[in-house]
């Protein structure tokens, strides 16, 4: 899920089009800076494993409209705040660059503008402040429950039939009563310890921010930003870590790591996966050839059915207020959702899913082809970023040990909901340090 930074850098030069890397210093083969002329601009990207290919099509693209287009890549040490920092310092900042949500949008807010686009239209992952677009999203990613069809067909339960907690809590009976016979270690795939805590405190905590509410919805975000807890909502929530953690192996669920839940899944020891598409190549390396798919986390309780999954832009490309490039950049925008080589580009040269329900290419590795569909579909999603209101290392390092009490069986449920909610009484003070 993270970015995979490069470990060298490196300069190509092209013809319409100059490609910068960065390391632990600065090289850049353009001048940088807002471009002088409107056929001439430059993007800062925070991707190194798209640099091939955005830099093919950004020639492609250029060559065909006339624009020369200038790529410019943080890698190795290279931290891109702090390199954009130092290039908006320096009068060469460029027009075009990547921010991360609301923390970035909150750094740069003061040199960004607007968007405007049939582009927008298309898409619910845009980032917005208010009424207004500030973020063209790069791609999405997202997460549920992943399970195995072939597993679960074998124990006679239908996947689209998982839609409600009585369901999959009978569906993973069932699959627990038949282990030996399907050849499963354990049930779930899930792990909570130290370094794997983001697994339940980011991603499965994500479930009770967002869970039944649309996709942009704040309204559990801001309680807990207040230091408030909905005493139902958690309840809710804490039956269903109680059912994951029941059919979860122990020693998996308690000492095991994400390659440790990988393994289980893609050979077929495990029925579930609480992981996301960015797996994809994990479990084609270790050979899962089966058909897989997401359930949504069913957090809401037994009078109240979860539909969505969760999936969102984890990066924007946002536009320098000072651009003297503009009509070339939304041309940019827009050629890449709306034409043939701006999908391919996307989903089959960058590996990534598409944030647009128009696209036509669909990604080949089938957790990401199941969300791609999703989003095409336009199926409910829930929001991906809430957690990214939480004050830093809260969920991780605060709530994250709470699940690991929880799996040792060192708490019961009613502790683990009495230290949710006291460490949430903390997040006001958190959030102002």
């Amino acid at each position: 899920m993270a970015n995979k930074w490069l470990k060298k850098s490196f300069v190509v030069g092209l013809a319409g089009l100059s490609l910068a890397a960065c390391g632990s210093k600065s090289t850049d083969s353009t001048k940088g800076g807002s471009s002088e002329s409107k056929k001439e601009f430059t993007l800062y990207s925070n991707k190194s494993e798209i640099q091939d290919a955005l830099t093919a099509y950004a020639k492609e693209w250029g060559d065909k409209n006339g624009v020369t287009v200038n790529i410019k890549t943080c890698s190795g040490s290279c931290k891109i705040a702090d390199q954009l920092k130092t290039e908006f310092t320096a009068g060469t900042a460029p027009d075009v660059f990547v921010i991360e949500g609301q923390a970035g949008y909150d750094l740069w807010k003061d040199n960004l503008q607007p968007l405007k686009g049939d582009w927008i239209d298309k898409t619910e992952f845009e980032f917005k402040q208010g009424n207004d677009v500030y973020g063209f999203p790069v791609a999405v990613e997202g997460y549920g429950l992943a399970y195995n069809k072939e597993l679960l067909s074998k124990a006679g339960i239908d996947p689209a039939s998982l839609t409600s907690f009585d369901a999959v809590q009978k569906a993973m009976d069932t699959l627990e009563s038949k282990k030996d016979e399907l050849g499963l270690s354990t049930v779930v795939a899930t792990a909570t310890k130290e370094g794997e805590t983001w697994i339940m405190g980011i991603h499965d905590f994500a479930a009770y921010l967002s869970s039944g509410l649309p996709n942009g919805d704040r309204t559990i975000t801001q309680q807990v930003i207040k230091g408030e807890t909905d005493k139902a909502r958690l309840s809710n929530y804490a039956d269903w870590v109680e059912l994951l953690f029941k059919h979860t192996e122990k020693k998996l669920l308690t000492v095991g790591t994400q390659e440790d839940m990988d393994s289980a899944f893609a050979s077929g020891k495990a029925a579930f996966l609480h992981q996301g598409n960015w797996k994809d190549p994990n479990l084609k390396q270790l050979n899962a050839k089966f058909e897989m798919g997401f359930i949504p986390y069913q957090t809401l309780g037994k009078d109240k059915n979860a539909d969505g999954l969760f999936i969102g832009a984890p990066s924007y490309y946002v536009v320098n207020k000072d651009t003297k490039a503009l009509d070339s950049i939304n041309k940019f925008f827009s050629d890449l959702v709306d034409t043939k080589e701006g999908q391919d580009y996307t989903v089959n040269k960058a590996n990534m899913i598409s944030a647009f329900s128009t696209s036509k290419e669909m990604p080949s590795a089938p957790l990401s082809k199941f969300l791609a569909e999703w989003v095409a579909a336009k199926k409910p999603v829930y929001s991906f970023d809430n957690p990214y209101f939480m004050p830093d290392n809260f969920l991780m390092g605060k709530l994250g040990p709470i699940f690991g009490q929880y799996a040792q069986g060192s708490i019961d449920k009613a502790k683990f909901q009495e230290l949710i909610t006291n460490q949430i009484k903390e997040v006001p003070s958190l959030l102002q340090k």
